[in-house]
């Protein structure tokens, strides 16, 4: 029995014995003999799983015409292997940079050229990261030096910096420094996204089908460097709805990185920056993780794909559809341009070829003004500059027309415009620095960021609020005095408010109603009215009407307006930087230089710390006194300061005058009678906004409703689902009796309508004299806002509405520095007419088809 057992065990060791050798011979030769062979098929085949995203939405006009959209592009990329790290392996891939470089630039193409240290003329080197502000540059500088892995110390400057990234990447040293520029703008892409090493750098976008093949050609021999669908974002039109629509960019901070990397995104994935791109963004994108899809990807050490696993398609991003017709857009676009091109022409006659007496005197008095100033460095150098470059002249202007019934705008145009696919690719240094350098502004929405004074066009809501505040009636009758005295002193000497008229024709201004006020645009009728109501109430108007509130269009740099008032002119609770006027910095600043001329009559000199704080303790006198009646009485006070702190006695400043010099600045901080019956008539320090402008016009002709404004009409997802649909939002009712907004409407139709009486009547006749043909179908008004001395440099607008019986659109044209309320007129009549004819039209207007998506729009 032992003997059977102690066979067995021998039996069973040999064999376990014999599998033992067995895996040991086959282990060493996975190890010895195969281990190189396996370890790099290892290497060769790795999993990847890519996230894709979807193409971006399209913006579209109020019948489907394509305004936004993408376009399949192919961009080249560029994968480190991020577990090659040596020197001989950055040397191996800047050796691959250089050669796609070539090809990529022999076949037309141009690779990123995001390095953050420039070279200046002179040949220092900066840094650059595209920001002015001193924190924002320094949170910058320091999150590069860190990503970068270079020193924080200051001692490491950007050349050094510079010469020693020109070492690490082993960039060749005879190469220049744009050469090494191209390598070193890759590179820093690539350690800026180490982070996320599998993801490709995008080193060449929007490239054509040549390149492709070219690069694939040399795809083995060019490690890492690949060829990516992508997307191109168009606009098919242009320069039209530019500064509306917007374009895209890149996040350019680590907040901004982190908001939209939580939603989905990456790092180097585009944004709307501006616009309809930017405020659109969230139903737009095909980005964010919601509409993401998947690849899954065995991919060899060279990046390049050898199979797909598995696919998960992404979803496109929602298409908006705008409010805006494209058509009635383009007509608006023509129309302020030759409206502007038009006013400034005119400008240039009467400054260089006055015909009449008037306009010659005129030309005199613009001249002792324009002495005053002094030419721009470029203009000196120039060496041929005169006075007339000294103006600011008609350049520029937008033109709204609203849906009085919904406050949806149909059309908002401005001019100049710029050509939005400029900024597809990224924009270069110099197309950037041109537009920006644009008298005109072109990248600036002055339709809703442009806060400027109205003028007249202000005097329908005195009017209203005149009505409904008790103030007058609509049997009220005022004679026009010319010139407001009633807050005038025996002894002032300054500025009398006035209305416009030749005081040799008052007669003309006799006897006004409110109506025949508002055709003659009588200054004297309106001052008396505010004068009745009291500043209180026409702010209370004015915010009434939405003019001092956001219409919240869908759109970026919306500006507020504000009517004048204490709070306007100087808020004491505030810092003076956060004042919303100027002035209280100009007192200050006109104190300090009193004080500084008191040291110098008395033989002392004071410190900037005795100055400014003299300065402050004299402005904190004014609080207490700002809601009592009357004028600033603070000479004992202003008298105490100046002996405290500068030891000037009493005696010294009165015998001098100088508590009187500093209580007239004071006095400038405090509200008086002046300034109410002046913003009566919308001028001092009532600012508002074309867009504010344009629903307020519509309040009055639709029975009081005051509309937020809207550009968007519906967001679709691509099969047709709506998604959002944007409906009309209520801001205000104004319950005023229907004959007060008759009568106003009245006034407004005689504006442009009455022989006798009507402001703009020489705007709506033809050439021959005749009237316009829709001449009885609309109304209108005026805005003339002051800006300096020279009359020619004075803000221009004019508002209508029609058809007079049952308004449907309310029109707002504005032209800074366009000389006169009338001269913005013509724009206003031309997209009316337009809109009109558009009316009398039989059958369907033909429209432009529209593509599918992805489709090129020629």
């Amino acid at each position: 029995m032992l003997k059977k057992l102690k066979n067995r065990f021998l039996i069973s060791f040999t064999v376990i014995a014999l599998v033992f050798v067995m895996l040991m011979v086959g282990l060493g030769n996975l190890t010895l003999v195969q281990g190189g062979t396996l370890a790099t098929q290892s290497e060769d085949k790795k999993i990847r799983t890519l996230q894709l995203k979807g193409a971006r939405g399209q913006i579209t006009d109020s019948t489907g015409i394509p305004l936004a959209y993408d376009q399949s592009s192919y961009d080249i990329q560029f994968t480190k292997d991020p577990s090659k790290n040596t020197t001989t392996d950055k040397a191996y891939y800047t050796d691959v940079l250089i050669r796609a470089i070539a090809l990529i630039e022999e076949n037309g193409g141009s690779t990123i050229d995001t390095f953050s240290i420039k070279r200046g003329d002179d040949g220092t080197f900066a840094f650059d990261f595209g920001v002015t502000d001193e924190d924002a540059f320094a949170k910058r500088e320091e999150d590069w030096r860190k990503n970068m892995f270079v020193s924080k110390s200051e001692t490491v400057t950007p050349d050094v910096i510079y010469r020693d990234l020109r070492s690490r990447y082993r960039i060749p040293e005879e190469y220049t420094y744009e050469q090494a520029r191209k390598l070193l703008s890759i590179w820093q892409e690539v350690q800026l996204s180490s982070y996320v090493a599998y993801v490709p750098v995008t080193i060449c976008k929007n490239v054509d089908m040549n390149l492709v093949s070219v690069l694939e050609g040399h795809s083995d021999d060019l490690e890492g460097i690949q060829i990516a669908e992508s997307a191109t974002r168009i606009y098919p039109k242009d320069d039209v709805m530019a500064v509306l629509l917007g374009y895209m960019g890149k996040m350019n901070d680590k907040d901004t990185v982190t908001e939209y990397k939580a939603k989905g995104y990456s790092p180097d994935d585009l944004i709307g920056t501006t616009g309809l791109e930017s405020t659109m963004e969230q139903y737009l994108t095909g980005n964010s993780t919601e509409k993401q899809g998947t690849r899954q990807v065995e991919v060899n050490s060279k990046g390049k794909v050898i199979q797909e696993l598995a696919y998960t398609p992404p979803k496109q991003g929602y298409d908006v559809r705008l409010t805006v017709d494209l058509q009635l857009q383009m007509a608006a676009e023509k129309a302020i341009k030759e409206n502007v091109e038009q006013v400034y022409q005119k400008q240039y006659d009467m400054y260089y070829n006055p015909t009449t007496e008037e306009q010659i005197k005129k030309r005199e008095s613009y001249d002792v003004e324009l002495d005053k100033r002094t030419l721009t460095d470029e203009q000196i150098a120039d060496g041929k500059s005169t006075n007339f470059d000294k103006l600011s002249l008609a350049k520029s202007g937008a033109l709204i027309v609203m849906d009085v019934k919904t406050g949806n705008v149909l059309a908002m145009a401005n001019y100049p415009s710029y050509d939005a696919n400029l900024f597809t690719s990224g924009i270069s240094e110099a197309a950037m620095q041109e537009l920006s350098n644009d008298p005109g502004t072109p990248l600036f929405n002055k339709a809703i960021s442009s806060k400027v004074i109205p003028g007249s066009i202000f005097k329908m809501v005195t009017g209203m609020g005149g009505l409904m505040e008790g103030a007058i009636t609509l049997d009220t009758h005022i004679d026009c005095e010319k010139e407001y005295k009633k807050y005038v002193s025996e002894n002032y000497v300054g500025h009398v408010p006035s209305c416009w008229i030749n005081p040799y024709n008052l007669q003309k201004h006799a006897g006004l109603d409110l109506e025949y006020a508002l055709a003659q645009s009588c200054n004297y009728f309106f001052y008396t009215v505010a004068d009745n109501m009291g500043i209180d109430n026409v702010v209370k108007w004015g915010e009434n009407f939405g003019l001092t509130k956001p219409t919240n269009i869908e759109l970026t740099g919306e500006a507020v307006g504000q009517i004048g008032n204490q709070d306007v002119l100087y808020d004491p609770e505030k810092p003076l930087e956060q004042q919303k006027t100027s002035l209280p910095r100009l007192v200050r600043a006109q104190i300090m230089g009193y004080l500084e001329d008191y040291g110098v009559k008395l033989g002392v000199t004071y410190t900037d710390e005795q100055i400014t704080k003299t300065t402050d303790r004299l402005i904190a006198l004014v609080a207490p006194v700002l809601l009592q009646p009357g004028n600033l009485t603070l000479g004992e006070q202003i008298t105490t300061v100046l002996f405290e702190e500068l030891d000037i006695t009493a005696r010294t400043s009165r015998n001098r005058g100088w508590h009187n010099d500093i209580n007239q600045s004071l006095q400038q901080l405090k509200w008086n009678p002046n300034e109410t019956i002046t913003a009566g008539i919308g001028t001092n320090f009532t600012t508002i906004t074309p867009i504010a402008v344009a629903r307020y016009v519509s309040s009055l002709v639709n029975g009081g409703i005051v509309y937020n404004a809207n550009i968007v009409d519906n967001v679709v997802d691509q099969d047709g689902n709506v998604i959002e649909k944007v409906e009309p939002v209520v801001y205000n009712k104004i319950e005023a009796p229907e004959e007060y907004f008759s009568t106003i409407k009245q006034g407004m139709k005689d504006v442009v309508s009455d022989d006798e009486f009507g402001g703009a009547r020489d705007a709506f006749k033809n050439e021959d004299g005749t009237d316009w043909k829709y001449l009885k179908m609309i109304g209108g008004k005026t805005g003339t806002g002051q800006v300096s001395e020279v009359e020619l440099e004075n803000n221009a607008w004019f508002v209508a509405f029609a058809p007079y019986d049952d308004p449907e659109i309310a029109v707002v044209s504005y032209i800074p520095n366009g000389y006169s309320g009338a001269s913005a007129a013509p724009a206003a009549r031309s997209i009316i007419e337009y809109y009109l004819d558009g009316k009398e039209t039989e059958g369907t207007p033909k429209t432009e088809s529209v593509p599918s998506s992805n489709q090129i729009v020629l």
